[in-house]
């Protein structure tokens, strides 16, 4: 024992020494060879400086810190007395990129992974980059099913050690499916499980521009899709016993076989939970909707999993494993479900952060969350959090990044991860139009002034007939998170053209401001007050240089020069629309009225419903259902009528496609002393208006199948779709001479199978830059005697 210790004590005795001979002070440092690295930056990045006692351990430190800069290809260091010399070959400097032959990988896509290889000008050269590059692309046109393709890199050096690199790609031909077959199967016919396959020997009929071509990653994909479509069938024993293609025609064409064995369809006896689920265990047996006798369905058993993972995630525990052990009893072709459940930790949340947000502040995200710090963790009220700040459309993507603190720790922290877009626009207009002249717009808005979350928008209209101003904002938390404040103020002065003797000019300016409460996540009313001016005066014409006589005009649109009306306004929202761009599910209802109060010189009411309805009839919601109504009714508390003024109107939001604005619905006869000035006769002696003065009833619906676009990738429809509509509808007046009075629903039941517009035709719809862009083209299926065509319409701003 005694001459073991003294053997140690030596040991560590003569290693000191060692220790101490290595070690010196250094007196110089001298770099060779760089020419794109200054000395100053290379001396950064070694751990000792001149007068420093180093040993060999800093020498190799000082080399591994000089080679991760990644700058330099060989690194040797040789010692002059206690100069030390660093003998460096740099690495080329990429002075420029090109790359050429590529069609399918496009360059957008290309060049960010490109620069994720530091494989861009500027950047130092590395052929390890180059050969990871090389293999990427060339696996991707394989996988794809394209025949012998080649990459090719090019390096070109110069004498300032730079390098200039080419990339040829070749991405070779497409290799088509000349046959499928499959063997083994009985269960089933051919022709249904051909059909669970993407890839096809055909073309299919509905997709002209689909391809019959082989993709071996593909071709996995679809193996696996069958593999599962027998297992949710009962087949539990199923397998792929063999995977054969056949290359044909110099590889240009395969013949694909595979051989099956199904196995017999087994049933579910029973089922268990076990774990320690207290107080859970009766509501997370609840979930298991598994009947006994039925067949095994891995499909849903799967889905039972997630939802008992999400039920528990919802009270916290975040890391919930479930394990499902089937216990099979194969004389009785039966198997009993071992739900096994480890719930873990429950876990709280400690902090919620925000990043991406450089204009909105934090307190207006923050006021959309749900999710409380220091409560537990609650997956559906993250989530929603989500959506609510995707509604807000300040943002065009929103991320939830979650974080356990530590491995031994109960507390998680939750990042919403935001990217801003723009939320304000400015947009000028300059037109010129027959009837109204040189006309001016302005219109300027903003949905997150300063990232407040509040907004403000003005428009601004002038021409002949019309001189318009509307300033409209909104502070969302007025009271808190409990109710909003919005205000409007308006100024209109209009010129109607009713007929060529009489102009009616309205002056109108009032506000409007109402108070909204939140009821819930999805359901909103809305209180306030409004204040309304009209100034109404008969503007004489001349004709031919003749002054004509003053026409009042009837008392349907005329009753008094000056009109004061004060109303109480009042509405019911719900939305629950799954929107980021364009909706895929979920419903939008607006219900909104406004009646005059007593002391106004009106005495009316209106009520319009705008409901948008979105339905995927896909689990990819490709194919989506939409309709959207418009309803509205006005009516007199008295037995005078609706004023001509609030009468309704089709428009860009509210309109039959294919017919043009504001042609549907009534229209007014008068006299004229010229019949080559009308457009429109009755008879010899009356002429009828082209513009609809509008009525007190309004019915507009649309329906339309949103369909994919087959040559445009999946990613894009966010942005792009479009779809096949039917629309129909109009516009009636209930309160003329010879309806007045009349029953409402024998009035309508009338209407609408003898007076009614409708038309169909294609739509598309492009979420750009500017806002949604929509294209439609109709052909009418009914419509009246008085009616204007205009088959292809564009509009802007307009959303369903």
């Amino acid at each position: 024992m005694l001459i073991k210790n003294f053997f140690i004590a030596f040991l560590m005795f003569f290693s000191i020494l060692v220790h101490a001979e290595n070690k010196f002070i250094v007196k110089d440092i001298q770099f060779k060879g760089l020419k794109n690295f200054s000395q100053n930056e290379a001396l950064k990045k070694i751990p000792f400086r001149i007068g420093s006692t180093i040993s060999q351990y800093d020498v190799k430190n000082s080399i591994k810190s000089l080679f991760k800069t990644g700058k330099f290809e060989d690194i040797k260091v040789s010692f002059l007395g206690k100069t030390i010399v660093f003998n460096i070959r740099e690495r080329p400097i990429i002075s420029n990129v090109i790359v050429s032959g590529n069609h399918i990988i496009a360059s957008s896509v290309l060049d960010p992974y490109l620069k994720k290889l530091n494989i861009e000008t500027g950047k130092s050269f590395n052929n390890f980059f180059t050969n990871v590059l090389t293999k990427t692309i060339k696996d991707f046109y394989l996988d794809i099913g394209r025949c012998k393709p080649d990459i090719k890199i090019l390096k070109i050096f110069s004498k300032n050690n730079s390098v200039s690199i080419k990339i040829l790609i070749n991405e070779g031909t497409e290799i088509k499916i000349n046959s499928i077959k499959i063997l083994g199967v009985q269960a089933f016919s051919k022709e249904k499980i051909l059909s669970l396959f993407k890839l096809q020997d055909y073309h299919s009929w509905w997709n002209l521009l689909s391809k019959s071509t082989y993709s071996p990653k593909e071709l996995n994909n679809d193996l696996e899709h069958l593999k599962n479509f027998y297992l949710s069938n009962g087949y539990y024993y199923f397998n792929v016993n063999t995977k054969k293609v056949d290359f044909l025609q110099d590889k240009k064409q395969v013949d694909i076989t595979i051989g099956v064995s199904e196995g017999k369809k087994y049933k579910i006896s029973n089922f268990f939970v076990n774990g320690n689920l207290f107080p859970y265990q009766k509501l997370i047996t609840n979930l298991i909707n598994i009947n006994p006798n039925e067949f095994y369905n891995r499909d849903k058993i799967d889905i039972i999993v997630n939802k008992i993972t999400r039920f528990l995630s919802e009270y916290g525990y975040v890391n919930t494993k479930v394990i499902v052990d089937p216990q099979i009893d194969h004389k009785k072709k039966t198997i009993a479900l071992n739900f096994n459940i480890d719930m873990k930790k429950r876990y709280f949340v400690k902090r919620i952060y925000f990043t991406g947000n450089e204009i909105t502040q934090d307190r207006v995200l923050r006021r959309k969350i749900k999710q409380m710090e220091g409560k537990y963790f609650n997956i559906k009220l993250v989530e929603l959090g989500k959506k609510l700040l995707e509604k807000t459309k300040y943002f065009s993507d929103v991320k939830i990044i979650q974080k356990l603190n530590s491995y031994d720790s109960n507390q998680i922290d939750i990042t919403y991860q935001v990217k801003e877009q723009t939320t304000g626009s400015i947009n000028f207009g300059l037109g010129y139009g027959v009837d109204s002249g040189t006309s001016f717009n302005l219109a300027f808005s903003q949905d997150n002034i300063f990232g407040s979350g509040n907004s403000l928008k003005v428009d601004i209209i002038k021409n002949d007939y019309q001189k318009y101003l509307d300033i409209s904002t909104s502070y969302p938390y007025f009271f808190y998170n409990n109710a909003d404040l919005n205000a409007r103020f308006f100024y209109n002065d209009f010129k109607y053209n009713f007929d060529n003797i009489s102009n009616i000019i309205k002056n109108t300016y009032g506000f409007e401001g109402n108070l909204g409460f939140l009821i819930n996540n999805y359901n909103k009313v809305n209180f306030g007050f409004g204040y309304t001016h009209n100034s109404i005066n008969n503007e004489e014409k001349k004709i031919h240089g003749k002054l004509l006589i003053k026409k009042m005009l009837d008392a349907v649109f005329l009753r008094s020069s000056l009109v004061n009306d004060f109303t109480i306004n009042y509405s019911w929202i719900y939305d629950n629309l799954e929107y980021l761009y364009f909706p895929t599910s979920g419903k939008q209802a607006y219900l909104t009225g406004k009646t005059t109060l007593p002391g106004s010189d009106d005495n009316f009411y209106k009520i319009t419903l705008d409901s948008s309805q979105y339905i995927p009839l896909n689990e990819e919601k490709s194919f989506i259902f939409s309709n959207h109504i418009y309803m509205g009714i006005g009516d007199s508390f008295n037995k005078e009528t609706l004023p001509f003024y609030e009468n309704f109107h089709t428009s860009s939001e509210n309109n039959v496609r294919g017919f043009h604005v504001n042609t549907i619905g009534p229209k007014t006869d008068h006299n004229i002393l010229n019949l080559k000035d009308c457009m429109v006769q009755k008879n010899n002696k009356l002429c009828r208006s082209i513009d609809s003065i509008g009525g007190n009833l309004a019915l507009i619906s649309n329906l339309e199948m949103i369909i994919p676009l087959s040559f445009l990738d999946n990613k894009y429809s966010k942005f792009l779709r479009a779809s096949v509509f039917l629309d129909s509808g109009n516009i009636w007046d209930t309160q003329s001479n010879n309806t007045n009075n009349i029953n409402l629903i024998s009035f309508l039941k009338d209407k609408i199978s003898n007076d009614i517009y409708s038309s169909f035709g294609l739509s598309l719809q492009w979420f750009s830059p500017i806002g949604p862009l929509v294209f439609s083209y109709a052909i009418p299926i009914q419509k009246n005697k008085d009616y204007q065509l205009e088959p292809f319409q564009f509009n802007i701003g307009k959303h369903w």
